[in-house]
């Protein structure tokens, strides 16, 4: 999905989805993993920079840390604020494009001590990786998808008459090229690698919704491919009126410390 203001507004609802299902292993293990690494500790400031609707801002309130939370979306940023509202730990949220900020704003100018950026584009390339350090002043880190399986859509678009389509393009080599800014932003990266397996349940309008969001939108034949789309879901679902969306993934956690320079 393109990186515009527009697209993650219209993806936001879907996030608030999949957050309403609560904390999951790969989560508990990624907070497991800053707080073992030093990377968390009592009073700790931490920036998530592509945030979502809040997800790790809040896991991060619930331990008691200050958290600030950026995005691009005006509407991911809306669900942030509504799941951030019970914290009484300090927290803010900042909309801004991270290529346009400065790092040198009011919500940025205390530093941190921690910066995340999880599965966002926001950081994505030596300037940006820049940017993140220079407002930091112990460790950064990075997830980004390595590897990514989804038989049920790759189902579903064979059923369609299609070659099953990615929704991210060579993915191993934007790992590569994450850690190769990193390096050229004159940093040290460690690289960790961990699977990340779950399922969305759908319901058949909300898997042909996906399916036209993330597929279809540049598809001639949009709409009957949508509607296509809902009447095999609606065949393909559970007792329950969901289908299961499994996906398989790999991740690479890229992480450097600010002070530790080549």
């Amino acid at each position: 999905m393109e990186n515009t203001q527009e697209n993650w507004d219209k993806a936001a609802e879907n996030y608030q989805d999949v957050f309403r299902l609560g904390l999951n292993d790969y989560n508990a293990s990624l907070l497991r993993f800053w707080q073992e690494e030093g990377m968390l500790f009592p009073g700790a400031r931490v920036i998530d920079i592509g945030c979502g609707v809040g997800k790790y801002g809040t896991y991060l309130a619930e331990l008691g840390y200050d958290v600030t939370l950026t995005d691009i979306s005006g509407e991911m940023l809306r669900h942030a604020e509504s799941n951030m509202a019970k914290y009484k730990t300090p927290w803010a949220v900042y909309r801004c494009d991270f290529n346009e900020a400065t790092g040198t704003e009011p919500v940025f100018e205390k530093g941190f001590d921690l910066a995340i950026s999880t599965m966002s584009p926001a950081i994505h390339d030596a300037a940006t990786v820049k940017k993140m350090s220079a407002m930091t002043r112990g460790r950064c880190f990075l997830a980004r998808f390595y590897d990514w399986a989804q038989p049920y859509r790759d189902r579903l678009m064979r059923e369609l008459g299609m070659e099953p389509r990615r929704v991210f393009d060579d993915l191993q080599g934007d790992c590569a090229a994450m850690i190769r800014a990193v390096c050229e932003a004159g940093f040290v990266p460690r690289v960790r690698y961990v699977d990340y397996n779950w399922a969305d349940p759908r319901t058949p309008e909300q898997m042909a919704d996906y399916m036209d969001r993330t597929y279809f939108a540049e598809d001639k034949n949009r709409d009957a491919l949508t509607r296509e789309t809902l009447r095999l879901a609606k065949q393909h679902a559970n007792a329950e009126g969901k289908v299961i969306d499994n996906v398989n993934t790999r991740v690479a956690w890229i992480w450097w410390k600010t002070e530790e320079h080549t």
